[in-house]
């Protein structure tokens, strides 16, 4: 596990869809393209444009690690330990200076909730959580370090922990945590091929 201040580092979300999340001035969601909070998939990634940018990060806390399963053998003290998947959780605390991740987590007044991302145009809205998965479900994040080239990208993840920090003394903070079962990937620049590729269903 890694943890980087927000200063340090640059994180872009955006949907697997090809329709991102608009939020209206009444904290109202729709899965709309182009989305004006949260773009869709192959929007540009760009850390200077500021599309998909998460803004106020104070801290940056990246798990790479893998789900295993221990399988033993007669007469051997050591068992294996074969990998089930990989799982990569990400968690960003930033200053709570707008309620859209509040809406996003816990839903808004017309009942919708965006923890899972939203479906393509032809399919409907919002995930729900009870349905199988598919190539777009989640948000792609994309983690740079400023100054570096170097991009770590997590697809198809889903946001499972929203808090926030209240302090009569200090600055409001909320934290989002992601989390993903699919392989991250690194690529080279923003501009690289593929970056914003759909997930393959061989992937998921």
């Amino acid at each position: 596990m890694a943890y980087y201040l927000g200063k340090d580092v640059g994180v872009i979300i955006h949907t697997e869809s090809d329709r991102g999340i608009d939020i209206s001035a009444a904290n109202v969601m729709s899965a709309a393209d182009p989305g004006a909070a949260i773009p869709k998939l192959d929007t540009t990634v760009s850390f200077d444009s500021g599309a998909g940018l998460i803004s106020n990060l104070t801290g940056v806390d990246l798990g790479i690690g893998s789900t295993d399963e221990d399988v033993v053998f007669m007469g051997a003290n050591t068992p294996l330990k074969a990998e089930v998947h990989k799982e990569t959780t990400l968690s960003l605390t930033k200053k709570k200076n707008a309620p859209s991740f509040d809406v996003m987590f816990s839903g808004d007044t017309s009942k919708n909730i965006a923890r899972w991302g939203t479906k393509n145009a032809a399919d409907g809205t919002f995930f729900d959580g009870l349905e199988a998965i598919t190539q777009q479900f989640g948000y792609r994040l994309y983690v740079q370090m400023k100054g570096a080239a170097e991009i770590f990208v997590i697809r198809n993840a889903q946001m499972t922990a929203h808090t926030v920090t209240l302090n009569a003394d200090g600055t409001q903070e909320e934290t989002i945590e992601f989390t993903s079962q699919v392989n991250p990937l690194i690529f080279a620049a923003s501009g690289a091929t593929g970056i914003n590729t759909a997930t393959t269903t061989g992937a998921l």
